[in-house]
């Protein structure tokens, strides 16, 4: 049996319900669909021919703003092309923030947003040439290369004007002009690889050579021919214009005079040697023999300097900077004085490094250790050979040397002749920071009457006595003279101004200019004229001078008074010093 269905009525209230939900959902199909379509506003930021280019996404999405920084100064932009560069250009390196805001058009930001913002951080891209040594193929010109396409080339040949090249687009080889009649030479050179980019502060020395003629070949000798090197360790380098096993037939170049070194092959082009340890000596010239003729070149910084094919070129080595000899005494404490590296310059480590600028002076300042006399002050010349080197070389070499050192033929050599025996002894001990084993003593003798005799040590008086200098007819001779050798006792032998003989023991002896010498010796006075040319002082006085004298310590006879001292309270640790002399003399020298 069939059981029969009855039709049920939808109230009006829920009808209008689902119409109006079914409007809601088929606009939102519309606005997702608009969405796919069109996009929400995007940006991002990348650089390229322009510092800042901005990638907007969506449609008809529009860049309402970009910014730059740098250092948190506003960076000036202005609209190029697709892109935006720096108002004034920038220099290389530079970092620069960058921030860019895009929207969408105004009848879609109710339903899109209202926009995006984005930041992104870059450095202004460098460039520099990507070789050192550059081959002419026709006079007049030369090609050189850099790490990256540039815009901007400025450029000098040695001995000519400066050029700049603006290129219509980055180039990553440039050719630059030469002297055309030359075998080679140098060229400072600097780029950018953007127009809105400054050139790189710093110039790069570019070398460049001719193809070779006549199957000579053409090699940048560093040092340059007929030069001077900066030390005495700088490695030897040659650049040919073709390949080292090419232009040399597979020989290495010989040195002369030979010193220990290694050669290697940098790149195929290029052989150097680097000479070990200290290198070869002060003054040395050194010839290099290639075997065949080769055109030498010097390199960029030295100027178009050119020989004629030889078998050989010849370079010098420097002698040692009497600044820089200075220098080290100083910190090692035989000069009163210290010495302080410019800021961003450091004392050599290694015995390769001190020798390397043993021929030129380190950036930097003396100052006093302490409250000098104004009688030492005074004698203290930087760069100057003067007697107060002199005594700092002559301590110096006293302690290297000990027992071994003659005193009697430094107080005779020059100030040169003793930085010639010290120099390598004395890269030795700097780099060891081997400093004074002594105080540093100075003696200043005055002969206004009552004669008078002040020891000054480390920044302090320790000793004040009368003494007796030379009668007129034996006068002291006046002037700053170093100790060059001492005796606990010895006796002194000669004639009187009356021709009479003379021969009288002496104590605690400290020879400081010939026969003249600080030393103790009995006399009824003190305080006026009365030896036969040397500082005499009463005996146990003597004894306590010599405790603090050594080699090299300054004595200074003067006319004048001792001058004040000025400056701020003296501080420090004072010792006694003990001499290692003999009672014995070896030698003595002639009689005062």
């Amino acid at each position: 049996m069939t059981t029969p269905t009855t039709e049920q009525s939808v109230p009006s209230w829920l009808i209008r319900a689902g119409i109006g939900a079914a409007a809601v959902i088929v606009a939102a199909g519309i606005a997702t669909g608009l969405l796919a379509l069109l996009g929400r506003p995007s940006v991002s930021l990348s650089s390229g021919q322009a510092l800042v280019q901005v990638h907007a996404g969506g449609a008809g999405t529009s860049v309402t703003s970009v910014r730059a920084t740098s250092g948190g100064r506003p960076v000036p932009l202005k609209r190029q092309g697709d892109g935006y560069v720096p108002v004034t250009a920038l220099p290389q390196g530079q970092a620069v923030t960058a921030r860019a805001t895009v929207a969408a058009p105004g009848w879609l930001r109710w339903l899109l947003g209202s926009g995006a913002s984005t930041t992104a951080a870059a450095r202004t891209p460098a460039a520099a040439p990507a070789v050192r040594t550059a081959v002419s193929a026709h006079p007049g010109t030369v090609t050189v290369g850099f790490t990256r396409p540039v815009s901007i080339v400025r450029y000098q040949a040695a001995g000519g004007k400066s050029r700049v090249l603006n290129l219509t687009r980055p180039e990553a080889s440039v050719p630059l002009t030469v002297p055309g009649r030359q075998a080679g030479g140098g060229l400072t050179v600097t780029a950018a690889p953007w127009p809105w980019e400054q050139t790189a502060a710093r110039t790069t020395a570019v070398n460049w050579l001719s193809a070779p003629a006549n199957g000579v070949p053409v090699a940048v000798a560093d040092p340059a021919p007929d030069g001077t090197t900066a030390g005495l360790n700088n490695p030897v380098t040659l650049t040919f214009d073709e390949p080292v096993a090419k232009a040399l037939g597979g020989r290495r170049p010989a040195i002369s005079p030979p010193v220990p070194g290694t050669w290697s092959q940098p790149d195929a082009n290029t052989l150097a040697f680097a000479p070990k340890g200290t290198g070869f000596a002060p003054g040395t010239p050194v010839t290099v023999s290639f075997g065949h003729p080769v055109t030498a070149v010097s390199g960029a910084a030295h100027g178009p300097t050119l020989t004629s094919a030889s078998s050989s070129y010849h370079f010098t080595v420097p002698q040692p900077s009497t600044l820089r000899v200075q220098q080290i005494l100083a910190r090692l404490h035989y000069l009163p004085l210290n010495f302080t590296p410019a800021r961003g310059v450091r004392e050599p480590a290694t015995l390769a490094a001190e020798a390397a600028t043993l021929g030129s002076p380190l950036k930097g300042s003396f100052s006093w250790r302490w409250s000098p006399p104004g009688s030492l002050r005074g004698q203290w010349q930087p760069g100057s050979a003067n007697v107060m080197l002199k005594g700092a070389l002559m301590a110096f070499l006293s302690a290297a040397q000990g027992s071994s050192f003659n005193g009697y033929t430094a107080t005779d050599s020059t100030t040169s002749q003793l930085i010639d025996a010290a120099w390598k002894p004395l890269l030795s001990a700097a780099v060891a920071d081997k400093t004074d084993p002594h105080p540093y003593s100075y003696v200043y003798v005055s002969e206004n009457l009552p004669e008078s005799l002040t020891l000054w040590e480390n920044g302090r008086t320790v000793l004040t006595s009368a003494a007796n200098t030379g009668q007129p007819a034996r006068p002291t001779v006046t002037g700053t003279y170093p100790v060059y050798v001492r005796f606990t006792f010895n006796y002194m032998s000669g004639h009187n101004p009356d021709g009479s003989y003379y021969h009288d023991p002496v104590y605690w002896i400290n020879y400081f200019n010939g026969g003249d010498a600080v030393h103790g010796f009995v006399r009824g006075s003190y305080g006026s004229p009365q030896s036969l040319g040397c500082v005499e002082l009463p005996v146990p006085t003597a004894h306590e001078a010599f405790d603090h004298l050594a080699i090299g310590d300054l004595v200074d006879v003067s006319p004048l008074p001792v001058q004040s001292r000025s400056g701020p309270p003296v501080t420090g640790t004072w010792r006694r010093r003990k001499s290692s002399w003999s009672a014995t003399a070896r030698s003595k020298p002639s009689p005062a």
